[in-house]
């Protein structure tokens, strides 16, 4: 699985150095490029259609690359593509423009359209639009029986206006790119950092409907958040970001979740995720620089608990949460990882991350999702 990266701050000059792989031997047939929305993404991919590599893209808050030449690199504003030689019999892609709020069909349909592509497949995605429901989904996806999923949803440098994903075919603002990868030809496994601890007193979410909670302990959810952190509705999402709302599901299993809006007529909170009902709940802060400690044990333990994987490439998608609250450190985050597995590694800052194995939720805010590739050995 060799591959090569580049870093440009121009749609011109991404073009001639891929032109410059290509025409040195190199025979890609996948592109991870995750580029900032400040570039005009029509135009982008007009130019990448000429390839016949697949493109798996997406917006950001920021662009995430490393390898042996140029190091651990966080880039802001600039174009990142990393080309893949990998198996092309092993890797598919769909794009869907999704309308209306059809998350959970869409996340179906892809479900089934990735088990016709392979008996054994497992998923990664982008998805775009600052209203789309990644939790339903995800949830669409596992319900038909793909339950490895990991990715992200795009970004647009936090000016919360327009994200998107895009193929060399196609880009939409409200949808998803979907790259199936075939398990029984490439390994995946997932890692999961978090880094966030809970305080105060535990409470209980007694309405709510997906991500819309209305009432915590009987009471409106917005005086929740308005006792103990004084905010208004102009303060989100900036103090919904910093201070996120940890969430145990009634199965025991622990989540993280932003506040987006807050709707002072309902007396209710907007959260990026759904939050479940009879779920308990507490405010939650940073561990500071336990955060990258929390990045690295996550990191450990996958590497531990799948003894003799060897990786070729790792993505990463870490939440933008983690770049507002680490400021400069958020680097050393990027580090360990790399540091760890020593192997070309690409990624974005996300809105929402998509982390799904079997028995663990599929989205996430405010976490670190790395995920780990190999090129399966033959027996």
């Amino acid at each position: 699985m060799n591959s090569i990266t580049i870093s440009t701050y121009s749609i011109n000059k991404l073009i001639e150095k891929i032109d410059h792989a290509i025409s040195g031997g190199f025979k890609p047939t996948l592109a991870f490029i995750y580029v900032s929305p400040t570039y005009n993404i029509r135009k982008l991919v007009a130019e990448i259609n000429k390839y016949s590599f697949l493109v798996l893209g997406a917006t950001t808050v920021g662009e995430i690359f490393a390898n042996s030449e140029a190091g651990v690199q966080e880039k802001e504003e600039s174009i990142v593509c990393t080309l893949v030689e990998i198996d092309p019999s092993a890797i598919a892609l769909k794009v869907i423009q999704v309308d209306g709020n059809r998350y959970f069909s869409v996340g179906e349909e892809l479900s089934e359209w990735a088990k016709k592509e392979f008996a054994n497949p497992a998923i990664i995605t982008v998805t775009s639009g600052l209203s789309f429901d990644n939790d339903a989904y995800t949830q669409g996806i596992i319900s038909k029986g793909v339950e490895y999923i990991f990715g992200a949803a795009a970004g647009d440098d936090l000016i919360l206006k327009d994200t998107f994903v895009f193929s060399k075919e196609n880009h939409t603002n409200h949808g998803i790119v979907a790259l199936a990868v075939d398990r029984d030809k490439i390994e995946l496994i997932g890692a999961r950092g978090f880094g966030w601890v809970g305080i105060g007193k535990e409470r209980i979410i007694t309405k709510a409907v997906n991500n819309i909670v209305y009432e915590i302990d009987g009471k409106k959810a917005i005086d929740f958040y308005k006792k103990y952190l004084n905010v208004t509705a102009a303060d989100m999402p900036q103090v919904g970001i910093e201070y996120p709302l940890e969430v145990t599901m009634r199965n025991g299993q622990v989540v993280f979740r932003a506040v987006l809006e807050i709707n002072e007529e309902l007396g209710a909170l907007i959260f990026a995720g759904h939050v479940e009902e009879k779920s308990k709940i507490r405010l939650s802060s940073s561990k500071g620089t336990g955060m990258i400690e929390n990045v690295t044990e996550s990191i450990k333990d996958t590497l531990s608990a799948n003894k003799g994987f060897e990786p070729e490439l790792v993505l990463v998608f870490p939440c933008c949460s983690r770049k507002q609250v680490l400021g400069n450190l958020v680097i050393k985050e990027i580090e360990t990882v790399y540091n760890q597995t020593k192997v070309p590694l690409v990624g974005f800052f996300a809105y929402g991350e998509i982390a799904a194995s079997p028995g663990t939720q599929g989205f996430h805010n405010e976490t670190f999702v790395s995920v780990l590739l190999s090129t399966k050995k033959e027996k």
